[in-house]
């Protein structure tokens, strides 16, 4: 297997080392030159990369694998090094261990847009990232088991009941659906979590700041729309779907003005409302890389009707700091109740309880509309629906990927 270092005044010093050795020396030699590059340049990952692959090649496998994890402990945002890893655990025969590390690979490739198909893989880095694909794609249960062990290490088995079962029901292992035929979550169920359509926003701590902060959030939403800038559509709608799936009215609108959304930042508009940006900063919101938050100025045009839907996970509750609200205008959990907004009062609710909304005046309704945590759940549980939620999306987009499959 090759590994090619980059081109740079680290390539160089190891040229010169690669050299010493073709003239006549040893391999100890070439990885004392290694080893002495990489304490230079402790979060190089080629250089690491390469040591580990000079050692294995001299029957040196395990000081190879303790190396990288030593490595990936350090830089963890390293999907080669994790990604060799993974293969040499699988050599060694610690399938757990090298199913975490291949999926460790994947989501920080995921998350660096690398490998997101062959035809943009380094060649013969394609062999290897396929083999990590099937592995975590084929093995499903044990990726969870070992993306969950070392919280259940930290916290105990029992601090993780209710997300095993979610785990479970997932995988369709048992039978798991709500008690309230309106609530059915697209994705994952976490069981026995107090069941209500509409959460008591004083759950979350936080939640005076947000009537303290309202005044001036407000003023930056209406500066934000007096601009007359262009917003984005909150709904993205793919080829061969139809924007009247989700919206009704005669001339539907849905904007966003985004702070976040699938965890990425968006970092001119908080430049453009920094009180709002110093307010969604100092909160705890839900923040899984590639996925939450989703923070907004959501605005819905006047005769917008949003279409009743379910929301991902019951794990998430959504938060509402109504901004400017004109009459007729409301949140409806279907068959569950009706809430009017008003100015400056946040509203909490599940939304994986089927549920719509309206505005049946003749101006804007602007809300600030952010992601946070179920209040009900632990510390642990948190953490370990942050792993499992970033394991699902990062398996689901190499599962999409065709080209990967077929390769």
């Amino acid at each position: 297997m090759g590994w090619p270092l980059d081109d740079d005044e680290v390539t160089q010093r190891l040229r010169a080392a690669r050299a010493s050795v073709r003239e006549g020396g040893s391999p100890a030699a070439l990885e004392q030159a290694l080893l002495s590059t990489l304490a230079a340049h402790p979060d190089h990952e080629l250089v690491a990369v390469e040591l580990a692959v000079l050692r294995a090649g001299v029957g040196h496998l395990r000081r190879a694998a303790e190396g990288l994890q030593s490595f990936v402990q350090r830089a963890p945002a390293s999907p080669l090094a994790w990604l060799l890893l993974g293969q040499m655990l699988d050599d060694e025969g610690i399938q757990s261990k090298a199913l975490l590390a291949r999926f460790e690979a994947l989501t920080h490739a995921h998350a660096l847009g690398v490998w997101q198909e062959p035809a943009t893989t380094p060649p013969h880095m394609v062999p290897s990232v396929q083999q990590a694909i099937r592995a975590v794609l084929s093995h499903r249960r044990e990726t969870f088991d070992a993306v969950l062990a070392p919280l259940r290490e930290r916290f105990g088995t029992a601090a993780l009941q209710r997300v095993e079962r979610a785990v479970r029901g997932y995988l369709h292992e048992t039978e798991l659906t709500p008690p309230d035929p309106m609530q059915r979550p697209r994705v994952l169920y976490v069981p026995d979590l107090p069941t209500a359509p509409f959460l008591d926003a004083t759950l979350q701590p936080w939640t005076p700041r947000l009537r303290e902060a309202h005044t001036q959030v407000r003023e930056e939403a209406l500066s934000v729309l007096l601009e007359g800038r262009a917003l984005e559509d909150f709904i993205k709608v793919r080829d061969g779907d139809r924007i009247d799936n989700y919206l009704g009215g005669l001339q539907p609108s849905w904007d966003a003005f985004f702070f976040y959304r699938h965890g990425k930042r968006y970092d001119e508009n908080h430049h453009r409302c920094p009180r709002t940006s110093a307010l969604l900063e100092s909160i705890d919101l839900v923040r899984i890389p590639g996925q939450t938050p989703e923070i907004c100025f959501s605005v819905l045009a006047p005769g917008t009707h949003i279409l009743p839907h379910h929301g991902v996970t019951n794990a998430r509750t959504v938060m509402h700091l109504p901004l400017i609200v004109p009459p007729q205008c409301a949140l409806n959990l279907v068959e569950r109740g009706t809430h009017h907004w008003v100015e400056g009062e946040p509203v909490m609710f599940d939304d994986t309880f089927l549920h719509e909304a309206w505005n049946r005046s003749d101006s804007p309704r602007v809300i600030l509309l952010m992601d946070c945590w179920n209040p009900h759940l632990t510390t642990a549980e948190r953490e370990a629906v942050a792993r499992l939620s970033q394991a699902i999306g990062v398996l689901d987009v190499f599962y999409e990927s065709s080209a990967w499959l077929t390769v």
